[in-house]
């Protein structure tokens, strides 16, 4: 059963899993990951035990109902998409500001997961979060072009249901909280991957989280938290931006380049891995 993400996540990693997935140690006891996001290298790997964790409380929201209510979701995608699919591009674009400007005010629960789901596939680029408010500026470039709505398909209906399927038949914990209070659990023999946001130069016009900041200081917090993972024993690995103030911070750790192709810049990139084994 081959697994793909479920929502679409600035930052996935679906298409650099073949850079990231050599550089995993072949055994450990139970997979932790505490900024999940789309969840590509988890459900790539399918470990057996594992803890998984977001602190943006949508995606967790995601997550906890393609557990429990897979059905009720594709429902929903069903009734959706007959809606949707035959309308024009303007009324599309105005259909998905309507719905994106109403999440802030639903409480959290499966319809919000639902619509938080769609407007992250119908939005350019997957985001509808912008200085701490919903809001939908345009049509994902598939949808506005080629009227392409994969995500309405029943290929995405069975990915729904095969994750769901394998987070019910494996053991493991989906949290809300902060990324330390869930590195706190994790213990020799475990293995940790983080995935964290970026601090760059480039100004990003988008935020994951409400009133979330990220500066040098956030670095320093993971230098601080991954020493603390050495000291017990843990071997970690984590992704992060190419810059001089990560390679600095880091750069008593192994660290491993790979390209990236940005779309929001349209050209290549480096990324790292940084791992302590």
């Amino acid at each position: 059963m081959s697994l793909k993400t479920f929502i679409r996540w600035s930052g996935n990693k679906s298409k650099h899993l073949r850079h990231i997935i050599p550089e995993i140690p072949e055994q450990y006891n139970t997979y932790i990951e505490p900024f999940l996001g789309s969840g590509a290298l988890f459900l790539k790997l399918e470990p057996e035990n594992w803890i998984i964790n977001e602190l943006n409380k949508d995606l967790i929201n995601c997550w906890k109902y393609i557990k429990t209510e897979p059905k009720n979701i594709i429902s929903g995608f069903k009734k959706f998409g007959k809606k949707f699919k035959p309308m024009s591009k303007e009324k599309k674009t105005l259909y998905c500001r309507e719905l994106t400007s109403k999440i802030d005010g639903m409480p959290y629960g499966i319809d919000r997961a639902i619509s938080y789901m769609l407007m992250k596939y119908c939005a350019y680029m997957g985001n509808i979060f912008f200085n701490n408010n919903f809001y939908f500026k345009g049509l994902h470039l598939n949808i506005s072009v080629n009227n392409n709505c994969g995500f309405l398909e029943n290929l995405a209906f069975n990915n729904i249901l095969n994750v769901s399927d394998y987070i019910n038949d494996t053991k493991g914990i989906i949290l809300n909280n902060d990324y330390k209070t869930v590195l706190s659990k994790a213990k020799s023999g475990d293995f940790v991957f983080m995935d964290p946001p970026y601090i760059e130069d480039h100004n990003y016009d988008f935020n994951y989280n409400k009133d979330e900041i990220l500066d040098e200081n956030f670095i320093i917090g993971l230098l601080d938290q991954v020493k603390k993972l050495d000291n017990r024993g843990i071997k970690w690995m984590m992704t992060q931006s190419d810059t001089k103030t990560v390679r600095r911070i880091f750069k008593g750790y192994k660290i491993v380049s790979f390209p990236v192709y940005r779309m929001g810049q349209k050209e290549y990139v480096n990324e790292l891995l940084i791992k302590n084994y």
